[in-house]
């Protein structure tokens, strides 16, 4: 028996067969450095990132990257909250008819209507696309990046404020974990150094006077220079700054993380901004749009 394969690449080693969906999947290991991705250098410089919402990554330079992340994420969700609303009212209908003894309809009904093969096609599809996504973005990043420095994305997300059902659903099929692995592994490759930091406070502190900001949805306000950050501007730079921080390690819970921050503030009251520091401010009507995304 042959099996065609959709690849360039000769299968071997170690082979594994899995039948899915009437298919069979070919799943063998390749030596990382022999892809053409690999041999692209990093970059020189030393360079902060932090995870959005919208997009994959937001680097120290205020450069957003994966930009349609967000978009991949509302579609998908939106769409799958559709479908399992449609799927429960089918499943209600079967579930009567073979409480009404009408077994064979029932059959009838849950074979032609809640299969789950086109909606698992669809999802290999979405995840496929939200994989490449994630990895161009961070391959863009070590195109200038000799060490990067970003928070664990390996942890789980334990945000304190109460959000809508909508935006649980996408915190749901947040895609922190490929990010993470994206990081480590497109670094490690082209010899560029992950550098994960303590991301507590990172996104309401200024960078401009080291003080807490005043947040209004992706503005961050500080209150002494006046200066408007984007936020995940704000919070790559900050991640950027705690590298090698003696006072704010990885392992620094975040009550202390807090006390130092405010007592590094007040030490230097009369800071003003950076001058070699360029924050970020989106337009108007671009921060409107961003907004809706999030919050729809």
């Amino acid at each position: 028996m042959r099996i065609p394969l959709n690849t360039t690449v000769a299968p071997s080693g170690t082979l594994r067969l899995v039948l899915r969906d009437q298919r069979v999947e070919v799943r063998y290991q390749i030596d990382a450095r022999s892809m053409t991705s690999s041999a692209r250098p990093a970059g020189d410089r030393e360079i902060g990132v932090d995870k959005g919402y919208t997009e994959v990554l937001t680097d120290s330079d205020g450069q957003h990257h994966g930009t349609e992340l967000g978009e991949l994420l509302t579609s998908e969700s939106d769409h799958r909250k559709i479908k399992n609303a449609r799927r429960a009212k089918i499943r209600s209908v079967a579930e009567k008819a073979r409480d009404a003894g009408q077994h064979a309809k029932a059959d009838r009904i849950t074979r032609n209507n809640l299969g789950t093969r086109k909606r698992d096609r669809r999802s290999s599809r979405w995840q496929q696309t939200v994989r490449t996504t994630t990895f161009r973005a961070v391959h863009a990043v070590v195109d200038k990046a000799a060490l990067i420095a970003a928070e664990d994305l390996t942890k789980t997300f334990t945000g304190l404020a109460r959000r809508g059902r909508n935006v649980n659903r996408r915190l749901a099929a947040w895609t922190k974990g490929v990010t993470a692995e994206a990081l480590a592994s497109v670094s490690e490759r082209r010899g560029s150094v992950l550098t994960l930091v303590n991301a507590a406070y990172a996104s309401p502190v200024v960078p401009c006077c080291q003080a807490l900001g005043q947040r209004s949805g992706d503005r961050l306000h500080c209150t002494r220079c006046r200066v408007v950050w984007q936020a995940d501007h704000a919070a790559a730079i900050n991640a950027l700054h705690r590298v090698g921080d003696p006072d704010i390690t990885p392992h620094t819970p975040y009550q202390r993380v807090k006390r130092i921050v405010r007592e590094r503030a007040d030490r230097q009251p009369d800071q003003t901004a950076d001058p070699g520091l360029q924050p970020t401010l989106w337009a108007e009507s671009e921060t409107s749009e961003r907004s809706t995304l999030i919050n729809k």
